[in-house]
């Protein structure tokens, strides 16, 4: 698995990739902090549910509002 870094840094050099967080964050700023968070509470569950071993998706259940940092 690529490290966190690395992926950031190949996303900030692809001219896609920084026109569709353009047009994410321009959504997103339209948006109240609750819906805010919960789209990236939704991201987060998506990401660990595809990812992470079955203890993590088990770990984040017991505490959601941990997730996110606004």
């Amino acid at each position: 698995m690529q490290h966190l870094a690395g992926l950031l840094d190949e996303l900030e050099r692809s001219e896609p990739a920084r026109a569709a967080m353009a047009i994410l964050e321009g959504s997103l700023s339209r948006r109240s902090e609750q819906e805010q968070g919960a789209f990236w509470r939704a991201v987060d569950i998506y990401y660990i549910s595809r990812k992470a071993p079955p203890e993590a998706t088990q770990a984040f259940a017991v505490a959601p509002d941990l997730a996110v940092a606004s």
